[in-house]
Formats: C-alpha cells, structure tokens, sequence
C-alpha cells in the first residue's frame, strides 16, 4: 500500500483498510485534567475501532526525566513503544481521538519527528466513525508479538522547536510566534509567550468535527498574517494543541514553515529567567 497522500484519512478509507496487515490503528484518546476527569483506557475499552491498540501519550511516548512536561521521549524509548504498539517502518498508522484536544495529531506529528511519514490522523475522530455506524470493539487490545516489528527512528530537526529556538525568534523578529491554546487552557494561564498571536488548535476542525480543507486551513492562517511567514513555531500549554495547529500549516500546505515548540507554555513559564 502507498502512502496516503494528506495527512488525514477518511472514515471511508480506513474502514476498506480495516483487514490490511500494513495498516495500524492508535487510539490516542488522553483527557487534560483539571478540564475533563475521563480516563482514556476506560474510554477504549468501552468501544473502539477494530483492530486498534490504546496508546497514552504520557506514559508510553512522553520523556518521563521531564516531569509533568509531557515532552516527547527520545528516540530509544519512543521506538520501543512504537514496537510494542504493533508499528514498524513499514506500518501506515492511523491515529483518532474524540476532539477533547488534538492528541492523534500529537501522535502524528511525534511520528514525523521521528520520521515515519507514512501516517495520517482519522478525520472525524471516533465520533464520525460511531455517527456513520460503523463497528465497534469493546475490551483490552491484544498485544503485539515480540519481536514482530521493527521501528527505526531518525530525528527530524525541522519539525521540532526549543526553548532556545524560540527565545532566538523572539530577538530576530523572522520567525513568527503561534499561540494554539483552547480558551480555557489560555484564560486559565498566567500570560503568554511576548509576541505570539493566537490561533487555536482545535480552530481548524469544522463545526462537525472534520479537518477543514487545505483552502480553508490556508485561509484561516492567512486571516491570522501568518500565510508568508517564512518560520513560524507554535506552542500551547504542554505541546498537544500545538499540534492541531502544526496540521493545519501541513494541510495548507506550508509543513515546510512550522515547527512545534515541545515544552510549550509548561516549560516557559516554570523557568525562573
């Protein structure tokens, strides 16, 4: 199978792709407390899609020596979840949440960090998928076998900001600064990175929960006076939002011009400088 062409897929595709052994489904639901209490193994076992295996960001693909950060683990570690997680280097993974926040794009854009590009975020999440009718399963995945993968990762520096990447931003004025939190993550904040204009992560979902058209995603940065940005890092609370944002510029077209900033506002403003 050819790598898809977007970076998001239909329900309509994934369900012919259901029984291809080269594709791999991940359930990324993960809920941002103190703004909503569910438990997203709870959530997976109660119904998913067929043939899809649960992964918690925190725990499997973030860097536990970062504390609450979140932050993407590094390549060894990150690999070997991939491995248990059923996807090697020639899987086409599919990722799906239900909207709390963006975290299969999360998940998608930590596989283009480490350069597996043959991946794409479920359009419509699982809500579409359960508003179609289409079939469910219930109960724990089954574990991948041992040894059954092979997942080799490779650092894409383009894709990923830092702390210093953004304080050098901020002094040359030529790289654009993208504040992508909800209203309730940024009220809720004591301030924002000087210089950031904020666009909304989840703001390139439709009112129905789809992935807005590359026309659309472009005119929605364009609105913003973003579109001839020639570098933009964008960053949220703790680098889940981010990335909806980070999948907007790919669908319009401009994956060439943005970087996620890993720490986001966590990692900001626990710095005393």
């Amino acid at each position: 199978m050819s790598d898809h062409p977007t970076p998001v897929v239909s329900t309509e595709w994934l369900a012919e792709h259901l029984a291809d052994p080269s594709v791999q489904i991940l359930d990324c639901r993960w809920y941002l407390r103190p703004f909503d209490d569910r438990d997203g193994r709870g959530e997976f076992e109660a119904g998913h899609l067929p043939g899809a295996r649960w992964v918690n960001w925190a725990d499997e693909l973030a860097d536990p020596e970062r504390g609450a950060l979140n932050m993407l683990a590094g390549p060894e570690r990150y690999g070997a979840a991939m491995e248990r997680l059923g996807v090697g280097d020639d899987t086409f993974v599919v990722t799906y949440d239900d909207h709390h926040v963006p975290v299969a794009a999360r998940v998608w854009w930590s596989l283009q960090v480490y350069g597996h590009h043959r991946a794409a975020v479920l359009d419509g999440g699982i809500p579409a998928w359960v508003a179609e009718g289409r079939p469910l399963e219930r109960g724990p995945a089954p574990s991948a076998p041992v040894g059954s993968t092979r997942f080799s990762p490779v650092f894409d520096r383009s894709r990923y900001a830092t702390k210093d990447d953004v304080l050098a931003a901020m002094e040359s004025g030529s790289t654009r600064l993208v504040d992508a939190r909800m209203d309730s993550a940024y009220h809720a904040a004591s301030g924002q990175i000087p210089t950031a204009v904020r666009v909304t992560g989840l703001g390139f979902l439709d009112d129905d929960h789809r992935w807005r058209d590359p026309q659309g995603c472009r005119e929605r940065i364009d609105a913003a006076g973003l579109g001839e940005a020639e570098s933009t890092i964008v960053y949220c609370g703790g680098g889940v939002a981010a990335c909806g944002a980070y999948l907007g510029w790919v669908r319009a077209g401009l994956g060439e011009r943005i970087r996620v900033y890993d720490g986001s506002w966590g990692e900001w403003s626990s710095d005393p400088d």
